[in-house]
């Protein structure tokens, strides 16, 4: 296979690659989003964004080569006076530099594609606050609760919300885990492939797995 091949099929699978990654780190979260600190958040958001422009970068590159010798570098100057003249610095380490020498005294064609173009915005997103913001700027007033008469007054009796982990949960969704692991263990995949769930959930899928392997154990054996 030609390494044009090869480009072309990295830049199709950009986006598998992409989610791969997503999937990844889903699986290395420590906690649920909403529980973790604003620090181990930016720390995942870092490591995604890192990936999305490697990805961007290779797409960007493969797209503007169109199949042909390419040396990549930075424009460091242009000067316009009496025709035009660009100085661009390429690395050591640039593919191509040899095609590039020999090339010396004919006609190139320079394209300009910088994936930076495709990647704005990026550096604005953010893990969330650890602390909501308070309107702390103030003292008390007196119109503080207006709106209220003298004689109202307010039940100040809360009701507790309930804890994710006291939502067990229904026979639906466990059954459903138990064929999800059953049909991972029919299908040959290994049983780390267990998606991160609710303990519970996971209980399940892991009996499912086991399940399908018990099954099938005699002719697990005649295989091997």
């Amino acid at each position: 296979m030609s390494e044009t091949d090869f480009r072309k099929i990295t830049a199709e699978t950009a986006g598998r690659d992409l989610l791969e990654a997503l999937v990844q780190e889903i699986r290395l979260m420590p906690d649920v989003w909403q529980k973790m600190a604003k620090k181990k958040q930016d720390d995942v958001i870092e490591r995604l964004r890192s990936r999305v422009e490697e990805n961007i970068k290779m797409v960007v590159h493969v797209l503007s080569a169109q199949g042909r010798i390419v040396v990549v570098g930075d424009l460091e100057q242009i000067t316009i006076k009496d025709g035009v003249k660009a100085v661009i610095r390429f690395g050591t380490n640039a593919s191509n530099l040899h095609e590039l020498y020999d090339a010396n005294g004919k006609s190139v064609m320079v394209v300009v594609a910088d994936a930076a173009d495709h990647t704005g915005g990026m550096d604005e997103i953010q893990g969330e606050n650890d602390q909501r913001a308070f309107d702390l700027g103030h003292e008390y007033h007196d119109n503080d609760g207006g709106g209220m008469g003298d004689d109202e007054t307010i039940d100040s009796s809360a009701t507790r919300l309930p804890s994710p982990d006291d939502v067990k949960p229904t026979t639906e969704e466990l059954n459903k885990a138990f064929e999800d692991g059953y049909q991972a263990a029919s299908e040959g995949k290994p049983q780390s492939d267990c998606p991160v769930v609710r303990s519970e959930l996971v209980v399940e899928w892991i009996r499912g797995h086991k399940a399908w392997h018990e099954e099938n154990a005699d002719e697990e054996v005649t295989e091997q």
